[in-house]
């Protein structure tokens, strides 16, 4: 059973809560920026690549973040007769290989070293000649742990790109617009965030947060990074403050002692009589602090939410208690200056005050899931979002490698956008059919996150058999 601690509770309790100030300890976590020029060979031939690409000089290279048509790399497009979809200048599809000498300085040395990529495509990762792993997540970020391989030093990594057809399920690939060649296009490179991060072996790991309006609460479920009885006594601090509107509201500062038994503590924080409701007329947000604070170190990590309860009532919908006419927008990643996804804030929130002006309030977007970059734009704005997997199409639940994809995908995005108030709905992707597989992958989700109002998809068409199981 998980540490569930109520705060009333605490006040009771001595040695387990105490009031402070309204400072959590200095957050120790440092970055290093990986963005700049990086070696790249090209698997043009598509015959892989070569064990002496990892360790020598490449002739080319990209400056990242980047694309491979950002850099006018790959093959030069003469045929301009395409008009089902955006004409690229230049076309690569196939594995590159970036490459990059990247040192450590010495206060890195004994902490946990992680490599996050915000969007890419299914990598895989060499340090110094040795490979590290892989990844195929393309809704998220991709994180690699490298503790045991970075020490301080100069050291080789070596980034293995793959946007060819074999990389991820056939139908991901064909049939989505995290792929398709009509809108967004099959790009190949690393957009976004890109840095390493040194933290504390023990640390907060992740923060999930579940708003109750008609409590005035949030819970929040904190997953502790290797949690050990050798660090000692630990202490989480934590408090809510709100951040983006002229109605100041703050916590005060709570603390609690870790059970270190369990990895996950659970936390319920009270916001009071005068906590600001969040929803598309008042997009109030809270930024949630969160300090672990032991005998050896000090980890900070910070979640934003919004107070809000968006449900069904018949036919309609209710945000916070209150009728809500939906007034949406198909989006299916049409960006064609750079022909993938915008990867910051202004540029999204630019988006959404077109929108406004237009009377939109609601975006669903079409078999694909945007960056966080989109859900934070969409929280201060206050528009609702509704992302999809990365499929169109039909899912056979005998199909285990495309069905365990779509899992791992879902449980993925819902990790890492679930705490932001403008997810307010998920679909399983566009024109979808197979009733088993779309019952499966909707009753594990909606069992795993609560949070959401979820469909089997959009223009499914389902009618026909009747309401979907649940």
């Amino acid at each position: 059973m998980k540490n569930s601690i109520k705060l009333v509770a605490l006040l009771l309790t001595a040695g387990f809560y105490s009031a402070c100030t309204q400072q959590l300890p200095p957050d120790t976590r440092s970055r290093i920026s990986l963005e700049g020029n990086w070696g790249l060979q090209l698997d043009t031939a598509g015959t892989g690549i070569a064990p002496d690409w990892l360790t020598k000089s490449c002739t080319d290279s990209l400056f990242l973040p980047g694309t491979t048509d950002m850099g006018k790399m790959g093959t030069y497009n003469t045929d301009m007769t395409l008009t089902t979809g955006l004409s690229r200048e230049y076309v690569f599809e196939g594995k590159a290989l970036y490459t990059k000498q990247i040192r450590i300085p010495e206060e890195w040395d004994g902490t946990s070293v992680r490599l996050v990529m915000e969007r890419t495509k299914p990598t895989t990762i060499w340090i110094d000649g040795k490979e590290v792993g892989a990844n195929n997540d393309i809704s998220t970020a991709q994180q690699y742990d490298l503790s045991s391989y970075l020490f301080p030093g100069t050291h080789t990594v070596a980034i293995l790109v793959d946007n060819g057809k074999q990389a991820v399920p056939e139908k991901v690939y064909g049939s989505s617009h995290a792929y398709s060649a009509s809108t967004q296009t099959n790009w190949n490179g690393i957009i976004g965030d890109f840095y390493l991060e040194s933290a504390p072996l023990c640390g907060i790991d992740e923060i999930q947060l579940y708003p109750d309006v008609a409590k005035k609460v949030v819970t929040a479920r904190v997953t502790l990074r290797n949690p050990d009885k050798g660090v000692g006594k630990g202490i989480l601090s934590f408090y809510a403050e709100a951040w983006n509107t002229d109605k100041q509201h703050k916590t005060p500062v709570q603390t609690v002692e870790v059970d270190w038994t369990k990895p996950e503590q659970e936390l319920e924080l009270a916001l009071g009589d005068k906590a600001l409701l969040w929803s598309e007329f008042t997009p109030a947000l809270y930024r949630l602090s969160v300090s672990l604070k032991t005998d050896q170190s000090v980890d900070t990590e910070q979640a934003t939410f919004g107070l809000r309860d968006f449900k069904t009532k018949g036919r309609q919908f209710t945000m916070n208690g209150k009728t809500t006419f939906l007034r949406g927008k198909h989006d299916a990643c049409v960006f064609p200056l750079i022909a993938h996804t915008a990867m910051d804030v202004k540029t999204w929130r630019h988006y959404f005050q077109v929108a406004k002006q237009y009377g939109i309030n609601h975006y669903r977007f079409h078999s694909w899931c945007p960056p966080e970059a989109c859900f934070e734009a969409a929280d201060i704005e206050g528009i609702y979002l509704q992302p999809e997997l990365p499929i169109w199409g039909n899912i056979d639940i005998d199909d285990t490698e495309l069905c365990d994809y779509l899992l791992k995908e879902g449980r993925n995005l819902h990790r890492a956008y679930s705490n932001h108030a403008s997810f307010v709905m998920f679909g399983l992707g566009n024109e979808m059919s197979g009733e088993e597989g779309l019952a499966m992958l909707i009753q594990t989700f909606k069992k795993e996150d609560n949070r959401h109002i979820y469909a089997s998809g959009s223009n499914n068409y389902l009618g026909f058999k009747g309401k979907q199981a649940d």
